[in-house]
């Protein structure tokens, strides 16, 4: 059975939430080479794919520290990490996405430079990630895993009705086959709500200006006012133009639904889009749906990476250190993004391992193998929480007010 569909369940591991905790012991005595008791790790993998691949990363921390107890808080509840980070009593570990977010972290957590060249906890890593897990001078961040955002997703059945591409290569040939779709009746693009409008916004600013224009957008005195960010917001407006009404309730999993029920023939979101067609609608990759990267994007990954950290002051170090010698390890990285068709961040995969990957995952490897690095603002580090939370707003109020403008203004001030 491929890892990806494997479900493994852990005696005396807990991982639905952090009432867990209240019902485990104290922690007993333990050393680097032999840690024991807890090990409570702020993580929101609680559902769909990304449950099962924790799941699996756990078997794999099973085999190295049999004797850690995992727990986990839901990091979508709660104190925010900073709040966290600063009381007497953090967790061991903590799931970011690395960058702003992980920089915004850093003053909580331990400098991992010297850790990391004796545990090899950056073998493997391509240089353009690198970058990511730093702030300032010192790495702060062990990557277990990276999910790829620009990537357009579409349904052959739909598409063949209007006889249109699947993968079209720039953003003014993606719209002139959501015409083609949108003149058999059906809505083209599937789009889930606000949040999935941010991702549509930043899709199209990477098109229009490349990697490096992109990210200079969101630091002081970004090109808000060149040519490439009115083409990009165009863009937008126009893919909007084809999509069926923006619910603000609505997300990622509703239009998912859309392009997989035949009710759209596109669909512009990250890679977590594959396991749930699979699993929750039973369809089959490359057959019943189809994937690409993003119109304009081809050479570029832009992601979310998947980052533990090692708070300061952490009271079961020894198992923090084991939890990140595992999610940098092959076979945890291995274990975890097979069973969620998710790409290791190691790029020193042996061959054999691709036969774990189902057939999206297999593309996205060599993907992730060639292409260039970029960071996510929906989804990524691009941006601190704050930040993020800004250009949300503001992509929610473009679904009304559809001022381009406007929304380029917001973005800039968030």
């Amino acid at each position: 059975m491929p890892i990806r569909r494997r479900s493994v369940l852990l005696g005396g591991i807990a991982v639905a939430g952090a009432t867990a905790l209240a019902r485990c012991g104290p922690a007993e005595a333990s050393s680097g080479d032999h840690p024991a008791g807890l090990l409570e790790v702020t993580c929101d993998w609680t559902s769909g794919p990304d449950r099962n691949g924790l799941q699996a990363l756990l078997a794999a921390l099973k085999g190295h520290a049999p004797d850690v107890t995992f727990v986990t808080g839901d990091g979508s509840t709660g104190a925010d990490p900073l709040t966290r980070l600063a009381t007497d009593r953090p967790p061991d570990s903590l799931r970011c996405a690395g960058g702003a977010e992980l920089a915004e972290l850093a003053p909580h957590l331990e400098p991992l430079d010297g850790l990391a060249r004796h545990r090899r906890w950056t073998a493997g890593l391509p240089a353009g990630l690198r970058p990511r897990l730093r702030a300032g001078r010192a790495l702060y961040g062990v990557p277990a895993g990276v999910r790829r955002t620009n990537l357009l997703w579409s349904n052959p059945r739909v598409l063949a009705d209007a006889a249109a591409d699947p993968a079209p290569a720039d953003p003014g040939l993606l719209i002139a086959q959501l015409q083609r779709v949108t003149a058999t009746g059906r809505p083209a693009l599937a789009v889930g709500g606000p949040a999935e409008v941010l991702q549509l916004a930043e899709t199209a600013l990477l098109a229009a200006h490349g990697p490096d224009a992109f990210t200079a957008l969101w630091q002081p005195d970004g090109p808000w006012r060149a040519p490439a960010t009115t083409t990009a917001l165009r863009v937008l407006d126009a893919l909007l133009a084809h999509a069926a009404p923006v619910s603000p309730d609505a997300d990622w999993t509703d239009a998912a639904r859309l392009l997989g029920t035949g009710q759209a023939g596109y669909l512009l979101t990250g890679d977590w889009a594959d396991g749930w067609l699979r699993e929750n609608l039973a369809l089959r990759a490359g057959a019943d749906y189809r994937w690409a990267a993003a119109p304009g994007t081809a050479a570029l990954f832009q992601s979310r990476a998947d980052v533990f950290v090692l708070p300061r002051g952490a009271h079961h170090r020894d198992a923090a250190l084991a939890w990140l010698d595992v999610c940098a390890s092959l076979d945890g990285q291995i274990a975890l993004n097979g069973a969620r068709a998710a790409v290791p961040t190691r790029t020193d995969l042996p061959e054999p391992t691709r036969a774990l990957f189902g057939p999206y995952a297999r593309w996205s490897l060599d993907e992730w193998q060639h292409g260039r690095p970029v960071d996510s603002l929906a989804h990524g580090g691009l941006l601190t929480p704050r930040r993020r939370t800004a250009a949300l707003a503001a992509a929610t109020a473009f679904t009304a007010h559809r001022d381009s403008t406007r929304l380029a203004r917001d973005l800039a001030a968030g």
